[in-house]
């Protein structure tokens, strides 16, 4: 089993595949591994950007944890925040003026048509969807995922107390300008976990890729784990190897190189 983390990862920064990546994932197809994309971004917007690449569909884990999907079960699992706690996170943050939006039904849910809301579903390819009251939709639904979106030193300032206000909540950056919020109980190692249960695979034989913070619990979860150059300090600190930048394709070339030494057949 092999698992990718999306942006950061393989993903230049211009949000395309890097052609290395797309290959070694092919040659891997082709050998009958397990491919599994495991990401912060929406079930939709996963789904979207890999229907450019393959023709299959593949167990993806979304929402950093939250979701844990397959072509064959749907949604294995599907944790929340709960509505109290949701709204009042939407209420904190919007008496902080910081952007606030808030993943609903797998639907992209904002209260304010600005700047971060539109970058974020063009990044995203996926529609906006508003609401005059956003406190009141996730007060009455729960959110998967809520996520800020502000200039990294006001998140930076902001992330101390609301750390300490909700503590029922993991809170940490996927971005240097996103700050997310999930249920407490959720990291993308524990969906793995799931996943790797319902498909009957032994996570000592998997090999994990990943750029941030929010891949650390996925590393350690593995038998290998991978960070890119361009990752973050703590998830380098427990990756087994660190390989070349996302925008050289440093995970392909990685596994290129093991596939033609003949270490994956």
């Amino acid at each position: 089993m092999f698992v990718f983390d999306l942006d950061g990862t393989i993903l230049m920064d211009s949000h395309n595949i890097h052609p290395s990546n797309l290959k070694a994932i092919n040659l891997l197809l082709k050998k009958a591994k397990v491919i599994v994309f495991a990401s912060g971004r929406m079930l939709p917007s996963v789904r979207k950007l890999l229907r450019r690449y393959f023709e299959i569909e593949f167990p993806i884990i979304a929402y950093n944890g939250s979701v844990v999907w397959t072509p064959q079960h749907g949604k294995i699992m599907e944790l929340k925040i709960e509505p109290q706690s949701a709204s009042q996170i939407v209420q904190k943050l919007r008496s902080l003026s910081v952007h606030r939006q808030a993943y609903v039904d797998d639907k992209l849910v904002v209260e304010e048509d600005n700047e971060h809301a539109r970058a974020y579903s063009e990044h995203s390819g996926i529609e906006l969807t508003f609401v005059d009251d956003l406190a009141k939709l996730v007060a009455e639904h729960g959110a998967t995922k809520l996520l800020a979106i502000a200039e990294p030193e006001k998140l930076d300032a902001i992330i101390p107390k609301l750390r300490e206000e909700f503590e029922d909540v993991l809170i940490f950056k996927s971005f240097a300008n996103y700050l997310d919020f999930v249920p407490s109980q959720t990291d993308k190692g524990r969906a793995l976990r799931v996943l790797a249960e319902k498909l009957g695979f032994d996570l000592s034989e998997a090999m994990a890729f990943g750029d941030n913070d929010n891949d650390i619990a996925l590393l350690k979860s593995v038998g290998l784990g991978v960070a890119v150059r361009n990752g973050t300090k703590g998830l380098k600190e427990v990756a087994d190897v660190v390989v070349e930048e996302n925008f050289l394709g440093g995970p392909g070339n990685f596994l290129l190189e093991l596939i033609d030494r003949g270490w994956l057949d």
